[in-house]
């Protein structure tokens, strides 16, 4: 399904939504905090926080505006969520990273709450791919 086809029902049910024309903006960004496997995104309506962490000692934090996406929608005061960085890297990448001028990975990243995977749609040339990653824990914040 293109990423702008999908239907009102479907974005209600989430509660954060950000989307990207470029997954590769945020690909770089994350590739410069990644030093561990596992980050914590914190969703608020000012913006996206990734937070990278090594045995409370060493920590990197990056923050992503809410105006450079496309779309930045959330439906809580904050959203917080973990997954495996690497993994997620590794998907932002799955179409290569085409380095053609014109052609980029749509992004659309959706998450509908605790017990439900971070959802990302990856468009590129007409192709969608759909990747559902589990959080490994929810952490109070």
């Amino acid at each position: 399904m293109p990423l702008s086809t999908q239907s009102q029902a479907d974005e209600e049910q989430y509660v954060f939504v950000a989307s990207l024309d470029n997954a590769r903006n945020l690909s770089n960004i994350l590739k410069a905090i990644t030093f561990k496997d596992h980050a914590i995104f914190s969703a608020t309506p000012n913006g996206l926080k990734v937070t990278v962490e090594d045995s409370k000692c060493l920590q990197a934090n990056a923050f992503i505006q809410a105006d450079i996406f496309q779309e930045f929608t959330i439906r809580e005061d904050l959203v917080g969520f973990q997954v495996n960085l690497t993994v997620l890297l590794d998907c932002l990448n799955i179409f290569g990273g085409s380095t053609v001028p014109g052609v980029s990975t749509a992004l659309r990243m959706c998450y509908k709450g605790y017990g439900y995977p971070l959802t990302l749609f990856l468009e590129e040339g007409g192709v969608v791919t759909v990747i559902y990653i589990w959080e490994l824990w929810k952490r109070s914040l």
